[in-house]
């Protein structure tokens, strides 16, 4: 997994300007999910609804304060519970003293804190616009936009290279070792989030030039929807001067840091080939939302305009040719589709989940799992099931939510006006059809999906209750003593691959070899 990575950017989603060899090869093998998208176009609560197959707003992920509760089952609970191995190296945000949520073990600390001081304002009013106005703990501002370029060394490099670190070495410790459980690896990379930086190699394999400008380019304020208005208050995007430089550097530093993770992902990969776990091993890819990236004129997410909110799901097993799948998916889907890949999803029915398994949609002949062959034409299918999004948090004066069936698009908040768009034939979403005669009877189905969906009238008081509960809490732990939930790794004290006392060469240095994959011999 990795952060705020818009499917776009990818070539296998017609992005033409990234180089991505390792996950081009990943694609040229697996399985392509075209329409695939967060279920909240912000890190936490995407992160919490994919673990759970649970929309956020169903679990009370608010908001990136928000608490992930211990008692909600997780992909890693269900596996575990069925004999998995299940860790976890890097970024899961969760917020809360549980900071394992079923995984057995986590190699790295978090990147972002686990505590609420990330509750945003408990009421929702209209977005400041005045020159004093403060902007809340973890939200971006057009800086990071202005920071674009290469860099010797930032936080986020330095994590996740931790991560990938941590990822390899422990491939390479499960190969070694005796335990015959099979296992379930999360590597969560923070790129490329923004600042735009990266060190001089990866800046270099791009040039300004080769750079485009967005699809759709800068929307006057005048033109743009109530929220996209608000949205350029929100990030401080009217304190500054966004020139065709500062943002040809900008997204030169994002596809820069898509290389990066790129090369990072090929690192992991290389690891499992070595280790000759590659022939038995499902590998699955994908980011918990996007970014608008200077599409017209936004930055960053917030927003449930398909940059923010579409991203890249691609899902390779042993064996298993190439193909895409356009049937719309989301990340609640992931779970109930492990489940089912692994056969362990009979003994959990009784649990609720807003997900649904996409294994009808795979080549399942080359899956090891209890699933029939798929022969269906995907240019010609139906409609699959509808496909729901939620933003919630800061950055809105109330929820907005947005249903996709079929090609149609509608979203819905009791502070904005509607938005419908026809995906066939406005991709880039620059005509509503909210309102039109026309489409008046597919509007009402679309209504009545997000009506059936979500409580209208109580979820916005019901997350400013929350929030507010959560700023009390907040403000009373952080005085006195404090008790950190901070996730630190545990050291290593009983590792049996360094040589200790009693140890006798050559017996310690041979504990530690791992041949390759007879092929490779």
């Amino acid at each position: 997994m990795v952060d705020q990575l818009s499917a776009f950017a990818l070539r296998a989603y017609g992005g033409t300007v990234c180089k991505t060899p390792h996950l081009d090869q990943l694609m040229s093998h697996g399985t392509v999910f075209e329409n695939t998208y967060t279920p909240y176009p912000l890190c936490a609560p995407a992160r919490f609804a994919m673990m759970s197959g649970r929309l956020p707003s169903r679990i009370g992920a608010y908001d990136n304060g928000a608490e992930f509760p211990a008692s909600i089952p997780t992909i890693a609970h269900y596996l575990r519970a069925s004999g998995y191995y299940t860790c976890l190296s890097g970024k899961m945000h969760f917020v809360g003293p549980d900071q394992y949520h079923g995984f057995e073990e986590r190699l790295t600390t978090e990147i972002y804190p686990a505590d609420f001081s990330w509750t945003p304002t408990t009421h929702y009013g209209d977005i400041s616009m005045d020159d004093e106005r403060r902007y809340a703990s973890g939200v971006s501002t057009m800086d990071t936009v202005f920071d674009a370029g290469p860099l010797a060394r930032s936080m986020q490099m330095d994590y996740d290279e931790d991560v990938a670190h941590c990822a390899m070495r422990e491939i390479y410790r499960i190969a070694r070792s005796d335990d015959q459980r099979p296992f379930f690896l999360t590597v969560s990379l923070t790129h490329p989030h923004d600042p735009y930086v990266t060190t001089q190699k990866f800046w270099n394999l791009y040039s300004d030039d080769e750079i485009g400008s967005p699809t759709v380019g800068f929307i006057p304020l005048q033109d743009r929807d109530p929220h996209s208005h608000s949205l350029y208050f929100h990030y401080g995007q009217d304190k500054v001067d966004v020139t065709d430089h500062h943002l040809r550097r900008a997204r030169r530093g994002y596809y820069a840091m898509v290389s990066y993770i790129d090369d990072l992902f090929g690192q992991i990969q290389s690891a499992l080939d070595n280790s000759g776990l590659s022939d038995d091993t499902v590998i699955l890819f994908t980011s918990d939302h996007g970014d608008m990236l200077g599409e017209r004129g936004m930055w960053f997410k917030k927003t449930l305009f398909e940059p923010a909110i579409r991203i890249p799901l691609i899902l390779s097993s042993p064996g298993q040719t190439a193909k895409r799948v356009k049937t719309p998916v989301t990340l609640v889907d992931i779970l109930p589709t492990i489940l089912e890949l692994t056969g362990v999803q009979d003994d959990f029915e009784q649990i609720p989940m807003d997900g649904h398994s996409f294994m009808s949609e795979l080549d399942t002949s080359t899956l090891d799992a209890p699933s029939q062959q798929d022969t269906l034409d995907h240019e010609n299918r139906p409609p699959g099931k509808p496909v729901f999004v939620e933003h919630i948090d800061g950055g809105t004066i109330a929820p907005r939510l947005m249903v996709r069936n079929g090609n149609y698009k509608y979203v819905y908040s009791r502070a904005y006006p509607p938005q419908l768009y026809d995906l066939s034939q406005d991709p880039n979403e620059l005509n509503s059809r909210a309102g039109d005669p026309e489409l008046s009877d597919i509007e009402s189905v679309l209504f009545e999906l997000i009506r059936e969906n979500w409580n209208i009238d109580r979820l916005g008081d019901e997350v400013a209750a929350d929030q507010a509960a959560r700023r009390v809490v907040e403000s009373a732990l952080s005085k006195g003593r404090q008790e950190i939930w901070d996730f630190q790794p545990r050291p290593q004290i009983h590792n049996t691959h360094y040589v200790r006392r009693g140890d006798s060469f050559p017996d310690c240095e041979r504990r530690g070899y791992l041949s390759y994959p007879e092929s490779e011999s």
